[in-house]
């Protein structure tokens, strides 16, 4: 394969996966407008193009599924099937199978593929037949070569519908060999396909819903350009460094006297700031592809706990930092899926309380000062905190005499392996989900906060910072070495003088601030750094929000205030616990920058179970 093949199939497999997308949103529209002609054509046009264009850059197997995929579409279209939610989960399967050969293809360009088994599903829907039993060609194709199907293909198969969040029964081994066997073709097994090159023609169609999309293509290429995301972060390293030499000038600024250097340095000051915007607005992303996607799993939840759901999305133009965005996924789905399960009510339990039978959830996105929030709220019975309690003793999460607040009961959710569902199923009941959820946006440097009332519902809301590139940050003195704290962790800093300052047995030394006892803490000693510092009443404390229990650390000095590009750590240092990166200071020399959350969560856990029964004492 030449470079300029491999350039044209790579270019299809990119756009092919913007075409899936909208192919979804798409047939989860048509579920709820049946009659739209438009969404008809939109979805015709999809399809034709993805079946054209694969064919012409080669992938046979793509093209040849995509051609029965049309012809299902077609039948829809002029009115020969009639549109059920049946049709609509095929439409979807349809597409879950589409994506996972891209995904595949994207690894390797000569993977092969079988649709055997879904190919027959839209046989069946085209005779007015889906839901009866499938044919059982598929097992005579595949009997022979039954051995041959590894453990590997399996767990690769599962891995990527897992990716794609393609909704999966809980079903034997047998079956998953089956299932692999069917999409994972062997020598003996694989079809014999001849691709001829396809003429202009096939991948320009004249259909006139084609040309159609060709032009406003066309127009919409005259506005926008295709960069690599490489060149994106070339382009931040660059601006990174000037933000450096920006800092480094202004810290000397008193040293120059020349009217006219000094102009010149605000000036500069002024375009490296543009800069800094311009470039970090191009790594800003909008939400409403990951957005959208949470569109599917509402449906797919809901119909597979036989509930009625509404899904209402605000702000899906709301723009974040594509870093962000790759983590933020997984979390939000997490949440999506516990609204519907936990928090919405059964339909006959929502009209006995005197609720609609259709349960409502929302996404809400915005902009809040340097953070993005995300609620998403669902009108369902809440979280009982009783419930919380009552499991959490169960399951020893907590002591029965424990003493804890309604609020801090409710953030047990959070805790790994804590769950109120009797029974494990597909969908829940094994305590990981909200554990991830904190953990992926704590290791964004964000919170997650949630809000319930018993009978009227639950609201969780993520806190994420826009970027991670550069933040905002204090810079520290500690002895000789100075470390930067991200200021959003930051809740206010003092001078602890001795009145303040108390040993609390089992905690050590802690700070009473306006009547609350504050767990102080040594930076140095949680980095194991030997280092000569001032007495307490000569330190500055720092006092840090954290969601277990607001804390404080000892510092000799805070410098100053300034915004820092964030550097990544070396191999040797990337997985220790408390350092969220590096940065460049403004006299050339390096500093890291602490997580003090994640610096100090295994103290305060450990000291959090005796330190209500030492204070009290």
């Amino acid at each position: 394969m030449d470079e300029f093949e491999k350039e044209v199939k790579l270019d299809f497999l990119a756009e092919a996966t913007q075409l899936l997308n909208d192919a979804e949103q798409a047939f989860l529209a048509l579920e709820g407008d049946k009659n739209n002609i438009n969404l008809m054509n939109e979805i015709f046009r999809l399809a034709h193009n993805l079946k054209g264009t694969s064919r012409a850059v080669g992938f046979g197997d793509v093209a040849e599924f995509t051609h029965e995929m049309e012809n299902l579409i077609l039948k829809i279209k002029e009115g020969h099937v009639q549109i059920t939610d049946e049709i609509v989960s095929l439409l979807l399967e349809c597409n879950d199978h589409v994506s996972v050969m891209i995904k595949m293809l994207n690894m390797d360009l000569d993977s092969r593929f079988s649709s055997v088994e879904i190919i027959a599903k839209i046989k069946l829907a085209l005779a007015g037949e889906l839901g009866s039993s499938a044919p059982h060609e598929s097992t005579t194709n595949t009997a022979a070569v039954s051995d041959s199907i590894s453990a590997e293909d399996i767990a690769l198969l599962e891995s990527f519908e897992r990716d794609l969040e393609v909704p999966r029964e809980i079903i034997s081994d047998d079956q998953k060999e089956e299932r692999a066997r069917s999409f994972f073709p062997t020598e003996a097994a694989k079809p014999i396909l001849e691709i001829a090159p396809e003429k202009a023609v096939e991948k320009n169609s004249e259909h006139p819903e084609h040309k159609k999309a060709a032009t406003n293509k066309g127009a919409a290429e005259d506005d926008s350009i295709r960069v690599s995301l490489a060149r994106v972060e070339m382009l931040n390293n660059v601006v990174g460094e000037l933000v450096i030499i920006q800092t480094v000038l202004n810290q000397h600024r008193e040293e120059v006297h020349n009217p006219l250097m000094l102009k010149s340095l605000s000036q500069l000051a002024k375009l490296s700031k543009e800069i800094q915007n311009i470039s970090m607005s191009l790594r800003m992303v909008p939400l409403k592809q990951t957005l959208q996607k949470l569109q599917r799993i509402v449906r797919d939840t809901s119909k597979a706990l036989d509930k009625k759901v509404h899904l209402e999305i605000i702000g899906e133009d709301t723009e974040i930092d594509k870093t962000v965005l790759e983590h933020l996924a997984d979390p939000l789905v997490h949440i999506v899926r516990n609204a519907v399960d936990h928090g919405l009510e059964s339909s006959d339990d929502r009209l006995k309380s005197g609720k609609t039978e259709e349960g409502q959830v929302s996404i809400k996105a915005y902009h809040e000062g340097n953070n993005l929030v995300i609620e998403v709220r669902d009108d369902g019975k809440g979280i009982d905190p009783k419930i919380i309690r009552e499991k959490a003793i169960e399951k020893k999460v907590i002591s029965a005499n424990a003493n804890l607040s309604d609020e801090e009961l409710v953030n047990l959710v959070f805790h790994p392996g804590f769950s109120t569902k009797a029974e494990v199923s597909e969908i829940s009941g094994r305590g990981v989900g909200m554990d991830v959820v904190k953990t992926n946006i704590e290791k964004l440097s964000g919170e997650v906060k949630v809000i319930t009332e018993l009978g009227k519902g639950s609201v969780f809301k993520v806190v994420l910072p826009l970027t991670l590139a550069i933040i905002e940050a204090m810079v520290t003195q500690i002895g000789e070495e100075r470390y930067i704290i991200p200021l959003g962790q930051i809740h206010e800093s003092l001078s602890p003088n001795p009145d303040l300052v108390h040993h609390v047995n089992g905690v050590g030394d802690c700070l009473k601030l306006r009547g609350q006892v504050i767990p102080m803490f040594r930076i140095s000693t949680a980095l194991q750094r030997p280092m000569k510092e001032k007495p307490i009443h000569q330190q500055i404390a720092i006092i840090v929000n954290s969601e277990e229990k607001n804390f404080a650390v000892l510092v000799d000095d805070i410098l100053y205030q300034q915004q820092v590009v964030i550097k990544k750590l070396g191999e040797e240092i990337k997985n220790q616990k408390g350092f969220m990166g590096s940065s460049i200071l403004g006299d050339g020399r390096p500093a890291f920058i602490l997580d003090l959350i994640e610096l100090f969560s295994g103290t305060m856990k450990k000291k959090k179970s005796n330190f209500a029964d030492d204070i009290a004492a």
